[in-house]
């Protein structure tokens, strides 16, 4: 069981340092694989409304098959998605990825057995909910020009900031319901942030003292910080110290 404790704006002691560069959050990373166990489902349930059978494995292989060329689509849709840059590059990039995708999907379905129908027609809806997936992706703001250009310094007021993220090369700076991009570190950001009063709760979340509202706790310490106009976010125990004061 665990409580929630209020926590005191005081200033927070030494914050350790964690030299290097962190990926995108696991859980981004891996999203897109979740479309493969979801095949799999779907070609369990095609079976039993067609009276077809197949083995788990022949199915996961299907769906392995069919759906790895999407999922290699997202990521590298998403890994080449640049700040600032205008919709309809995002949509054109989407279009080709997409292509490739229905392509390398359908020959898979071909070989595999499939009919030229259920090999690329059937796959035509995939390629439309990836163009409108695409049309909704949140594309990160360019930082703003009136702000100094020296990279120590964030694109935003560290006043104004409720939360800092990692993404990949870069860290996304949340502030005034809008994501400013800074070409920075996670390492450098909290170095930086520090002396503005942020403090490292996760390998990939830094949090200003003022945004917190409550810590809650669970037997080994912090689990998860509430913030006064944004989210939850968890604590790692690699972290958890800096909270403890």
């Amino acid at each position: 069981m665990t409580v929630t404790s209020m926590v005191r704006m005081a200033p927070p002691g030494p914050v350790e340092e964690d030299p290097g560069k962190w990926p995108l959050p696991l859980a981004r990373t891996l999203a897109p694989f979740v479309l493969i166990p979801v095949g799999a489902l779907y070609c369990q349930i095609h079976e039993i409304l067609f009276a077809e059978r197949s083995t788990l494995l022949e199915r996961l292989g299907w769906a392995t098959a069919t759906l790895l060329p999407w999922v290699i689509a997202v990521l590298v849709f998403e890994a080449h998605v640049a700040p600032g840059e205008k919709r309809a590059r995002t949509l054109g990039r989407a279009l080709l990825l997409g292509l490739v995708a229905f392509a390398a999907s359908s020959a898979a379905a071909w070989l595999l057995g499939a009919g030229a129908e259920q090999a690329f027609f059937s796959r035509i809806p995939l390629l439309a909910v990836a163009l409108l997936c695409a049309t909704l992706y949140p594309v990160p703001l360019r930082a703003d020009p009136a702000i100094p250009a020296n990279e120590n310094d964030p694109p935003v007021a560290p006043t104004d900031i409720v939360f800092a993220s990692a993404a990949g090369n870069y860290v996304e700076l949340h502030a005034n319901g809008r994501t400013f991009i800074w070409r920075q570190t996670m390492h450098n950001a909290e170095r930086i942030l520090g002396a503005a009063g942020f403090v490292r709760v996760h390998r990939s979340y830094l949090v200003p003292w003022r945004s917190i509202h409550s810590v809650t706790r669970g037997r080994k310490g912090p689990i998860e910080v509430a913030l006064h106009n944004g989210p939850s976010l968890p604590v790692s125990n690699r972290y958890a110290a800096n909270l403890r004061h």
